[in-house]
Order: structure tokens, then C-alpha cells, then sequence
């Protein structure tokens, strides 16, 4: 299990791509500059999902199986369209 976006990508580049992910949107406790922000200071589970679809891009690497349990439903939205978009390619 990994809890931050540096630790998704250390994991993948150390051991390759898993059978599976499951994405959370919300990484951290705080995300957002001011409460009513949508400007982001960590990287979010969206940020790790691009990095992925880059990732299988430029290797040449099937999309591996996903889910996203994300409470969060615009950063899940977000998420399994950005996936799923690529998946069809």
C-alpha cells in the first residue's frame, strides 16, 4: 500500500506495474490552499492516475486492472475518466 503520490511512483518504477490499483482522489489530510479553494498543495490520487496513463504511454504497457474508492465524487469522476479514456485508446 502506498499513501502519497512519491510512494506511487517509487513502488511502480522499483517493482513494475501491480495486477491492481485501488485509488483514494485525497491523499492527504489537507489539499487546498484556503477552504474554499480548488487550488491543490499535495498531489492527489488524480495526479498519480496521470502519471500512470504517462507511464504505460511511453513503455508501451497495458493500462493494469483499477478501481477508485474515492469519497471524494468530483476527484473519483475525475479519476476513472482519465482511465477509462486511455483504457479505449
Amino acid at each position: 500500500m502506498v499513501r502519497n503520490y512519491q510512494e506511487f511512483v517509487d513502488r511502480i518504477l522499483e517493482k513494475g506495474l501491480p495486477e491492481m490499483i485501488s485509488f483514494d482522489h485525497d491523499l492527504a489530510d489537507e489539499h487546498y490552499l484556503e477552504p474554499n479553494s480548488r487550488e491543490y498543495v499535495e498531489k492527489t490520487g488524480y495526479d498519480c492516475a496521470k502519471w500512470l496513463v504517462e507511464y504505460c504511454m511511453d513503455h508501451y504497457l497495458d493500462l493494469p486492472e483499477f478501481y477508485c474508492h474515492s469519497m471524494n465524487p468530483v476527484g473519483k469522476q475525475n479519476i476513472e475518466s482519465l482511465l477509462n479514456n486511455f483504457k479505449k485508446q
